[in-house]
């Protein structure tokens, strides 16, 4: 018999979100994150003595969690939430009809009666001219349920019992009933770091770290490594600054240490990031061990790590052990289980998803060589996926602890099982990548990634150059080389929020510019984010469908613009998930909407399209004479150009929405596409 145990890593982090000298922060992550997740995540451990895991923090989280805990920061929308709902003035309605819906719909609004009641009455998209007029419709009271929900439905399960009538009110909320929302938030706010370090010092869990403001470490230490795991990656300038790894990684020792009374033995590199460079670092600041992802160790060693039916690797005795760099100990994180974990189980029967991954672990401990020790890492996010959860993952939680006791599966925190053997598997080469695809493209790769990091590189420049010592200067020249700006630079993602991280990114520089009176550049006045529109793909000829609601033939939709409407949600917003994919066509009489959907069931739905530009119009398919429509396994349109279109003007916007029973199911965002109209001959045109 083996010796196997899983290692579970709970990762936990947030950006600064601060503006410098300005303790409101724009987003309430930090907030709601503490409400729903950290501490919950502790309980649901501490509920199976027999339980042990890793929690990492970032250190960026643990100062912000600690300005809150001591009334020194708050956030935009807790100040919105506070402010009595007969008290708001026009501006600050339109803010919250915009951003206090900013959850899961499908398992925080939906099923809460009230709440989806005022997301219908705003609509589930809407542009934001629209919202002021929106506002005028809802009264002090539904302003003030909005404002309670908003904050309820982030607060955990575990954590409802001295407000527990007030779900049950559901609606007509009073301010007072706002005053105990606001005392369970700041119990749980303040709990959270003394809870985990008790739970730490129990030795139960064990916490790990990352560097300082969450850097990619590796694209500090020399950005040229991107070149290696990518070779096709082209960077026309040098980062090499490995004394700002050095400073990232010993700050946020010492702020561990403030927090828990002891130094970290482990740390997880931001976004799984490693390189051979980074080994040395480590060691020389009393690191012992890292974790990342089992693509850097197939990389490394050339050996693919290959499924079977079971989900079992091809070389289970070489993913599931420890190794060593140098001093470092490194585990390597499964990936199938911890993704199943973060992407798949959430739309499964709680108990069946806990079910399986504990007999996937059984089958891979039984796969295993007898007489051995093996560790299976389970690492990812701990705070972000829950939401798409039913009760925020409880029931998965505790059935999966209670699945792995009961199978008598060894859990283990990864610095106990490190101490407890030798680790005699030993590297002499470590791949350097990260955790999305073994490589750093969504950090690097983009030319906006680049124009980010030509800023931060200028700006480091220039503090040398001026000698500049001031300390809160550096902090936030280090804030800047956090991962999270450039995680949504880019045309990999785009969110509403997106927004936000590039103004804050370019208030951080334009601060520091001032600070040493230094003329900031002029692009740190334009955003460096491209709008969503940017991620549409334009048309780029002439086009003809058949009508017919099927893909005739491959080359049907060629030429048409498109756009894949999942990518711009994000896991900050959720839309309803109706639509996938939006095509726009045209040719000298009609304009062709073709829309891809998520069910089989799309011909239950009626559906809208709303035109902005250049005409503000709305058709409903199936209503309007002129217009052809079918819809089979795809939705087709045909909409003559006499219909809508002006004669002046390229830019055609709209929105298409799915209703059933007069309910509005899902609405996709404002879509751009450009026609040429030098092109288009009109026919049977009307002035």
């Amino acid at each position: 018999m083996n010796n196997t145990a899983v290692a579970f890593l709970w990762h936990f982090h947030q950006p600064i979100y601060s503006k410098p000298e300005d303790c409101t922060l724009p987003l309430p992550w930090v907030r709601l994150h503490c409400l729903k997740d950290y501490l919950d995540m502790l309980k649901h451990v501490q509920k199976f003595p027999g339980i042990e895991v890793t929690f990492n923090f970032s250190p960026s989280l643990l100062l912000q969690i600690n300005d809150y805990k001591n009334d020194r920061c708050t956030d935009e929308q807790f100040l919105l939430f506070k402010k009595r709902a007969e008290e708001l003035t026009i501006e600050e309605k339109k803010n919250i009809l915009r951003d206090f819906f900013l959850a899961n719909w499908e398992q925080m609004i939906e099923v809460n009666n009230r709440y989806f009641s005022l997301l219908l009455k705003r609509g589930k998209n809407i542009v934001e001219d629209e919202l002021i007029s929106i506002a005028q419709t809802f009264t002090v009271d539904e302003f003030r349920d909005l404002q309670i929900w908003a904050n309820l439905v982030w607060i955990d399960p575990l954590f409802r019992s001295e407000i527990e009538d007030l779900y049950k009110k559901g609606k007509n909320f009073t301010e007072g009933d706002k005053e105990r929302v606001i005392q369970v938030e700041k119990k749980l706010i303040t709990s959270v770091i003394g809870e985990y370090k008790k739970a730490f010092e129990s030795g139960q869990i064990e916490i790990s770290t990352s560097p300082l403001y969450h850097p990619v470490l590796p694209l500090l230490i020399n950005n040229n490594l991107a070149r290696i795991s990518n070779p096709n990656c082209v960077i026309p300038f040098d980062f090499n600054f490995p004394d700002d790894a050095k400073e990232q990684i010993s700050r946020a020792i010492q702020v561990f240490e403030d927090f828990f009374g002891r130094k970290p033995k482990g740390l997880w590199p931001p976004e799984g990031g490693v390189c051979e460079e980074l080994i040395p670092l480590l060691s020389e600041l009393g690191i012992k061990w890292v974790a990342t992802d089992e693509e850097i160790l197939s990389r490394s060693l050339q050996q693919s790590f290959r499924r079977d039916e079971y989900g079992i690797p091809n070389r289970p005795e070489l993913l599931y052990k420890p190794w060593k760099f140098g001093d470092i100990k490194i585990v390597f994180r499964d990936r199938v289980l911890s993704d199943s974990i973060r992407f798949r189980y959430s739309d499964r029967d709680q108990i069946e998803a806990a079910e399986d991954l504990t007999a996937r672990v059984v089958r891979i401990k039984n796969s295993l060589p007898n007489f051995d020790r093996f560790i299976i890492p389970i690492i990812l996010d701990g705070e972000n996926g829950w939401e798409s959860y039913v009760n925020d993952g409880t029931e998965f939680l505790d059935a999966l602890y209670a699945n792995l006791l009961k199978e008598k599966i060894t859990t283990t925190t990864i610095s106990r099982f490190i101490e407890e053997g030798e680790v005699k598997n030993e590297l002499f080469s470590l791949f350097p990548g990260s955790w999305a695809g073994a490589n750093f493209n969504i950090w690097i790769g983009h030319k906006e990634d680049q124009d980010a990091w030509l800023i931060v590189k200028t700006i480091r420049e220039k503090l040398v150059r001026k000698n500049i010592t001031d300390k809160e200067i550096w902090e936030r020249f280090y804030v800047l080389e956090g991962s999270d700006w450039y995680w949504w630079f880019g045309g990999e993602l785009y969110s509403p929020v997106a927004e936000i991280f590039d103004e804050l990114f370019r208030m951080n520089a334009l601060w520091i510019y001032k600070k040493i009176d230094e003329e900031p550049p002029p692009e740190l006045f334009t955003p460096i984010k491209k709008p969503a529109e940017a991620l549409t793909i334009q048309p780029d000829d002439k086009m003809t469908p058949e009508i017919d609601g099927i893909v005739t033939h491959f080359y049907e939709w060629h030429h048409a613009g498109r756009i894949d409407v999942r990518r711009i949600g994000g896991t900050m917003h959720r839309f309803a998930g109706l639509f996938s994919s939006i095509y726009c066509g045209f040719d000298d009489e009609n304009l062709y909407i073709r829309f891809d959907v998520e069910t089989q069931h799309a011909a239950e739905y009626e559906y809208k399209i709303k035109f902005y530009k250049p005409t503000k119009v709305e058709f409903i398919l199936g209503k309007n004479q002129g217009i052809r429509y079918r819809i089979d396994k795809i939705g087709e349109a045909a909409i003559p150009l006499s219909m809508f279109l002006s004669k002046s003007g390229s830019t055609t916007e709209f929105m298409l929405s799915a209703h059933k029973r007069d309910i509005e199911i899902d609405r996709t965002p404002l879509l751009k596409f450009m026609i040429d109209l030098k092109e288009v001959k009109l026919y049977n045109w009307s002035a």
